[in-house]
């Protein structure tokens, strides 16, 4: 029987999580890109070896998602829209983040924290892996499509991406000046 449980964030563990993030960040900013997406997928490899809860794991693959996105020659972003993307990583990156003995739940929780401020930057790019994955099934063997293959993808990307960035525009709307942002570092 599954039991629910929740819990609330003080403002002190918000400001806690939130120095984390702006630590790791501006290390991260002294180091290349590649090597922070490195050390955030340490941090999954470490979790997935580990037999950690299902809300634990939930959340870990979120991270792969950030890692895949980072990654995905297909899924080209804007600069701007990039460098987000790298901050969310960056909070996998630093001392502590790959200090073993940082717990998964609080590397989980970090997870869930950035991954709210990237929840539209996240479905829009499962949406393209799907629409992607979809479109190479109706593929038939032996047709040259890579013209067609390159031009769909950019349509497809330039589509999602300017949806993402209209949702993010929506819900700092929709928020309000009253409703804080979880880590300054990665506004619009």
């Amino acid at each position: 029987m599954p039991l629910r449980i929740s819990f609330n964030l003080d403002d002190a563990d918000l400001r806690h999580f939130e120095e984390v993030a702006q630590q790791t960040q501006a290390n991260a900013r002294l180091q290349p890109a590649e090597a922070t997406i490195a050390a955030a997928r340490e941090v999954l490899e470490r979790a997935a070896q580990a037999q950690a809860a299902d809300f634990v794991r939930e959340r870990f693959a979120r991270l792969r998602t950030m890692l895949d996105m980072a990654t995905d020659a297909d899924w080209t972003l804007e600069a701007e829209d990039r460098q987000r993307l790298l901050n969310a990583l960056a909070c996998f990156s630093g001392k502590d983040a790959a200090d073993a003995n940082v717990g998964f739940l609080d590397h989980a929780i970090m997870v869930e924290l950035v991954s709210r401020d990237l929840e539209h930057d996240l479905a829009a790019y499962r949406d393209f892996c799907a629409a992607r994955e979809k479109q190479l099934k109706r593929r038939r063997p032996g047709e040259d499509h890579e013209a067609q293959r390159r031009e769909w993808l950019q349509q497809s990307r330039e589509s999602l991406q300017k949806r993402m960035h209209e949702r993010r525009r929506l819900t700092l709307d929709r928020a309000g000046s009253s409703v804080r942002k979880l880590f300054s570092l990665f506004g619009l």
